[in-house]
């Protein structure tokens, strides 16, 4: 099981690194959902339960939020019913304090790719980065704690090459 979820682990770094790559929102929602799937296997694997869980209602999210060009892709109520389903899931799926940093990342992932600007999306990737690296090292995930430092430097590098001339909420010429 270990190895593989190692195996998994660094699949899902290759996809992560990816995602902030992406200049349009369609591409970053897909990538985004290849990577949660690829990390649920890794943290069902390792036995990170809530990071599994957490994962799993991101791939769903995801397939939701590709789809907020038809009427019922944008419907409101997605947005709060994620956030209420990644903190039942981290109940359900407690194992220390720890798991609390998986929803906290959840909740704001879900607020980060509903919204859809992908300039958003890489500046709120730090904080999200940030609880997962905390999760990652509790639970001994390697590649994990691997992934969030390159997701980190994906977004910088990302940042620099679509928006460090463009406002906050990105420019009439980026694509969504």
């Amino acid at each position: 099981m270990i190895i593989a979820s190692y195996v998994f682990g660094f699949l899902g770094i290759l996809c992560t690194v990816i995602i902030y790559q992406q200049k349009s929102r369609k591409g970053l929602l897909f990538s985004k959902l290849t990577s949660d799937v690829v990390w649920f296997m890794h943290y069902f694997f390792l036995g990170a339960y809530s990071g599994a869980a957490i994962a799993a209602i991101g791939a769903v999210r995801e397939l939701v939020f590709v789809n907020k060009d038809k009427k019922w892709g944008r419907h409101i109520l997605w947005l709060p019913f994620f956030i209420i389903i990644s903190i039942i899931c981290t109940v359900f799926t407690w194992k220390n304090i720890f798991c609390i940093c998986t929803c906290i990342a959840s909740i704001l992932s879900v607020i980060s790719f509903y919204i859809g600007v992908p300039k958003v999306s890489r500046i709120m990737s730090f904080p999200i980065s940030g609880c997962m690296l905390t999760y990652d090292i509790a639970n001994l995930s390697i590649a994990g704690i691997v992934n969030e430092i390159m997701s980190v430097t994906s977004s910088i590098v990302g940042y620099i090459r679509h928006d460090k001339k463009t406002s906050f909420i990105g420019d009439k010429n980026e694509k969504r």
